[in-house]
């Protein structure tokens, strides 16, 4: 529990063992303030104990701040996916606005209306493209196959 309080707290794992250090030593100067005896025994008992703190408040410290990070990391994992996500459907929706148009219309395709279905095309397949590397695919590919 107290490796994650400092952890909450703002500390640096460094600053969680050097706590304890100073733990140690204020235990010791009030032993020599107060002039009550340690014995060796006892002595090692307390730092046996307290080496056994510092190891599980570090493991605790390490533990919540993986979590921390693994959080945080799906997280902007969920809002890069939710931003990309809306630019391709945006794309879309352009070139199958652009398509029905040249469709109904008996269009060209090097007009306009084929030129903005063509960009928007490219566009798409440049996002898509980029974004594979970034984002693992179920059948492992990342990278877009050769035409």
């Amino acid at each position: 529990m107290h490796g994650k309080e400092l952890l909450d707290e703002g500390y640096t794992v460094e600053q969680v063992v050097h706590d304890y250090g100073d733990l140690c030593q204020a235990v010791t100067e009030l032993a020599t303030e107060t002039h009550v005896p340690v014995s060796v025994e006892e002595f090692r008992t307390f730092n046996r104990l307290l080496d056994n703190a510092i190891s599980n408040a570090v493991a605790s410290y390490g533990r919540h701040r993986d979590e921390s990070i693994s959080a945080q990391g799906k997280r902007d994992q969920g809002e890069w996916r939710g931003a990309l996500g809306d630019e391709e459907r945006v794309l879309l929706d352009t070139a199958v606005k652009a398509f029905a148009a040249l469709k109904v219309g008996n269009l060209g395709l090097r007009g306009a209306t084929g030129t903005l279905l063509e960009m928007t095309l490219t566009r798409l397949r440049d996002l898509v493209d980029k974004s594979l590397p970034e984002m693992p695919s179920s059948t492992g590919m990342t990278t877009p196959p050769k035409p």
